[in-house]
């Protein structure tokens, strides 16, 4: 029996970017939805007996209409028009904090041959002679350990699978750091024939047959060397292969000392860097150490935004000097990416009447000093 795995897609994120696609959505929404396309492209055109997909197809619990489209149209390609069984669960992302909210994935339950698990709950499917334990996000640790607990093999099934979303107990490497994640228990897994799992973003294995497959695009600066694809596998005898998918390059530009130099110069050193790395098309991240009051005041006034414009998505990192007895960080390392959002934002919104570079230049230089 032949499966492939995949999870984590995140359908919707990257809605803070500042260019849009022809799609109305931003660019970087268009890549995270190329890259989940792509993994349903190759699974229907390797025809597995069946589809797992582990959690956080989306990356909000109310994505946007068109977000819910396109996943109900590639859903309903691999399982009804494909005819290859699909299990699918809600992640932390995707599963709503209040049950009666109910989750999105709720509305693709008129697709034939989809079996989905959203409801804080375990579903068993039982499909072709497999037993399949699909336990999707749930709320609190006391709610996971009860439905945990009927997660036991059926020795008349040929085989027994187990889904399940979340951090691989004791392994705090495969945390996310979101909150609501919940830790599953390794001793729960190995009774398993496989353990399709989600929730850590890069394809990994856990225990004999238990595998993270991994995000189906980057999302983070932290995912920037990991490959990004899906699992293929056969149970008998036991056989994985991970494919991989195109994916957004990210690359960290080196450290730049800012001490002793004028935010032109700083300007002129970042632009050299992005000229020699070609970075169009992709996410780069650089960090300037050493920073000042006075030297963010020498910055030109639209030079940020012409940096941004050399780079598919631009994070400069700016990081204050420290002085006896301080441990301060102030830019993007102290408030994350509130200055981009911002931004972003700006560019969205009609200021006739205002000097819009003017805006967004004090925007970053206030932003960048608050503490």
């Amino acid at each position: 029996m032949r499966i492939c795995h995949l999870a984590d897609s995140h359908l919707g994120a990257g809605e803070t970017h500042f260019r849009r696609g022809t799609s109305g959505l931003t660019q970087r929404q268009e890549d995270i939805i190329n890259g989940f396309t792509e993994a349903v492209d190759r699974i229907i055109a390797l025809k597995p007996d069946f589809c797992i997909h582990a959690g956080d197809i989306f990356h909000t619990v109310r994505p946007l209409n068109k977000i819910m489209a396109l996943a109900g149209y590639h859903l309903f390609r691999l399982a009804e028009q494909h005819q290859i069984p699909t299990i699918i669960i809600a992640g932390n992302h995707d599963a709503p904090k209040q049950p009666y909210v109910g989750a999105a994935l709720e509305v693709y339950r008129q697709i034939d041959n989809l079996y989905i698990a959203a409801e804080s709950r375990l579903e068993v499917f039982d499909i072709n002679g497999a037993r399949f334990f699909a336990l999707p996000h749930c709320p609190s640790p006391e709610i996971l350990k009860k439905e945990l607990a009927g997660c036991i093999p059926d020795r008349k099934a040929r085989y027994n699978i187990l889904v399940l979303h979340g951090v691989a107990s004791g392994m705090p490497e495969f945390s996310m750091a979101d909150l609501g994640e919940q830790e599953v228990p390794l001793d729960v897994m190995n009774r398993f024939d496989y353990t399709a799992l989600g929730h850590f973003h890069n394809f990994c294995r856990v225990a004999d047959r238990a595998y993270y497959a991994g995000s189906t695009e980057r999302l983070s600066q932290s995912e920037r060397e990991a490959p990004k694809g899906f699992i293929e596998l056969e149970l008998e005898p036991f056989k994985l292969v991970f494919h991989e998918i195109k994916s957004r390059p990210m690359v960290d530009l080196p450290v730049i000392d800012a001490r002793g130099k004028r935010g032109d110069q700083l300007t002129d050193i970042i632009r050299t860097e992005l000229d020699k790395l070609d970075s169009s098309d992709k996410i780069v991240r650089v960090k300037v150490e050493g920073i000042t009051e006075e030297i963010l005041k020498t910055i030109p006034a639209d030079a940020l935004a012409e940096l941004k414009q050399k780079s598919f998505a631009l994070d400069i990192r700016f990081e204050k000097e420290k002085t006896a007895g301080e441990n301060n960080q102030f830019g993007r390392s102290a408030i994350g990416r509130l200055d981009e959002g911002f931004i972003a934002y700006l560019d969205t919104v009609a200021l006739e009447g205002f000097d819009k570079e003017r805006l967004k230049k004090e925007a970053l230089r206030y932003l960048n000093l608050t503490e």
